[in-house]
């Protein structure tokens, strides 16, 4: 039903009408923004994902040819926080510390306080030559996902104060038809 439709048949009900309307195309748009946004993020993981296996393989082959003391120990994982929205991932850089031990490497802050999308070279610590020259290659590609997905999740936060206001707008309305409001010792 279009908005004209809704127009040529209301009759007195017309605000009536136009609320529902109004509700019917911002739920349609926030069921729209959400399926969108799952099909992009299955994309997005899927990147990412190749991203972390072809990091692994390029790192499993230099430490085949390297002495023990120059193996490295720098990893990448994509992984899902508990703590987030449907489809949400994180790219994340970590170290070995041992023996099924790892520590997440930090991003740090920009200057406003956000986290950054890219690491620095100088969040990964002591680093062998091979190690920088592959993270120097992937990290470029995983801070470009992590903006993606910084984004999307913006979006996401964004619009749905968009529904939130439209039904506070819609009950706004119908407590004003039925509410008389005394101005200037005038009733209106």
């Amino acid at each position: 039903m279009g908005w004209s439709d809704c127009q040529e048949t209301s009759g007195d009900s017309e605000p009536d009408c136009r609320d529902a309307w109004l509700l019917q195309q911002i739920a349609g748009l926030d069921t729209e923004v959400e399926q969108r946004c799952a099909l992009i993020l299955e994309v997005l993981r899927e990147k990412a994902l190749d991203l972390q296996t072809d990091y692994t393989e390029a790192m499993l082959r230099e430490r085949r040819t390297c002495q023990p003391s120059e193996r490295g120990r720098i990893g990448l994982r994509v992984r899902t926080a508990t703590t987030s929205a449907p489809g949400m991932f994180q790219i994340e850089w970590y170290r070995v510390q041992g023996k099924q031990r790892t520590k997440y490497l930090r991003r740090g802050k920009d200057k406003h306080g956000r986290p950054r999308m890219q690491y620095s070279l100088a969040s990964f610590g002591r680093l062998t030559r091979w190690e920088e020259a592959l993270i120097l290659h992937y990290e470029p590609q995983c801070a470009r996902l992590r903006a993606l997905l910084h984004h999307i999740g913006q979006l996401r936060r964004d619009f749905h104060p968009l529904t939130t206001e439209a039904r506070a707008l819609v009950a706004l309305g119908e407590l004003d038809q039925d509410t008389t409001v005394e101005i200037e010792g005038d009733c209106i």
